[in-house]
């Protein structure tokens, strides 16, 4: 059964790229609505999509199936929440700190949030997460706030006993002190005007989602946020999606398995040559003439400064999150020599890709991967690196090694 037409209106509407679902995953979502109408035809189908909201809703709640826990990534939910119990809060003393978190799926990662915030002291009543998915399921279910054990993975669980309470065998319900900062909403980041009328955050938690877009509507999702962005907040992407936000000005910042973003600072300009100075004879009782008054210097963010020292792979990726990419790379291929290490390898291959030169990018993931077959991040580079190329087949495999490897890791 062909589905280009359904695919088609999914990459339209949903910035949801098939090829990155699965195999088989919108035939077999499709396949399911027919049946569930009655065996209707697939030609029928896609004019009932075309003129049916609900249905739309009904594809979109096939196709995308939620995999999420609590405090996953948990590195930048801690990151982000400590900063602002240390450093935001009080050179904001009254304000309240927002945060938007898109796509929520069944609500996890927004109730995981304020409940970092908790443990970092920052006084819930400011806090606000705007929280919204495409799923009404999603919704209805995070507004529910009730949970299984699949929602809990990992040795440390101390959480589900501050925050929530049982409700019933293996279930439990978010207290109501985590629920009343989150705000949950229906949403579709890609539809036109999404970010009309909404005011600035001070985070924003956009994570694996980019990887599942084209290249297009990637850039289009990362502008849309970026407008809603304040100017030192915190953009959190999944382990795949740094790279894709290098080029919109964004760079990492260096908190080990985070990865947040903050938009990279200006660097300064490069100071004006002195000009030529001419000798001139002067009488011998001719007052000097009054020199000019000076003007007063302007301020000027000073560039980041190389580090001393031997270099290592925490040097480089400061030099990398600084934009000082060719630096950081001479030093990192000088690094090489004293032995090559998986991270080394997929830093250098992400330099190379911010600096446009995806063939050697591929170079150094492949050989990360040569250390590491596990790398789930490498593994996703090379799948953006397939897809751009037009190897969906494998770029499926890639993605797929990948998740698999993420799942694992977290299980």
């Amino acid at each position: 059964m062909s589905t280009s037409a359904v695919e088609s209106w999914l990459r339209e509407h949903t910035g949801l790229d098939a090829s990155t679902l699965g195999l088989g995953a919108v035939e077999r979502a499709v396949r399911a609505r027919l049946a569930a109408l009655g065996g209707e035809s697939p030609a029928r189908y896609v004019e009932r999509l075309a003129n049916s909201a609900e249905e739309r809703l009904q594809l979109i709640e096939r196709v995308i199936v939620p995999e999420t826990w609590f405090f996953r990534d948990r590195a930048a939910l801690e990151a982000v929440a400590r900063h602002t119990a240390e450093t935001w809060g009080p050179a904001h003393a009254t304000e309240t700190f927002r945060v938007l978190c898109v796509p929520c799926s069944t609500g996890e990662e927004p109730y995981s949030l304020a409940m970092a915030f908790s443990r970092a002291g920052w006084p819930l009543e400011r806090l606000s997460i705007e929280a919204l998915d495409i799923s009404r399921e999603n919704i209805t279910r995070a507004r529910e706030g009730v949970y299984r054990k699949n929602s809990f993975r990992g040795a440390d669980l101390l959480f589900r006993d501050l925050f929530l309470e049982p409700a019933g065998r293996d279930a439990w319900r978010v207290s109501e002190r985590v629920r009343a900062p989150v705000a949950f909403a229906e949403g579709n980041l890609v539809a036109a005007g999404f970010a009309t009328g909404r005011a600035f955050y001070d985070a924003i938690f956009c994570r694996n989602l980019l990887i599942y877009f084209d290249r297009p509507t990637q850039a289009r999702a990362i502008t849309a946020l970026g407008t809603l962005l304040a100017a030192d907040g915190f953009f959190a992407v999944g382990p795949a999606e740094p790279v894709l936000l290098f080029e919109h000005g964004f760079s990492t910042v260096n908190i080990p398995g985070a990865f947040l973003l903050r938009r990279t600072p200006p660097r300064a300009p490069a100071p004006l040559p002195a000009p030529a100075t001419r000798v001139v004879t002067k009488p011998k009782h001719e007052l000097p003439p009054t020199p000019p008054r000076p003007h007063p210097p302007r301020a000027v963010v000073p560039a980041r400064l190389a580090p001393t020292g031997p270099d290592t792979l925490t040097t480089i990726q400061a030099l990398a999150d600084a934009g000082q990419l060719g630096d950081a790379a001479r030093r990192g291929t000088a690094l090489l020599a004293s032995g090559a290490t998986s991270e080394l390898l997929y830093l250098l291959g992400a330099i190379a890709d911010a600096t446009g030169d995806g063939t050697k990018a591929e170079a150094y993931y492949r050989k990360a991967l040569y250390l590491d077959p596990q790398h789930a991040a490498a593994l996703a580079q090379l799948a953006l690196h397939a897809e751009k190329q037009g190897d969906l087949r494998s770029a499926r495999a890639l993605r797929a090694r990948a998740q698999r490897t993420l799942t694992t890791e977290t299980a």
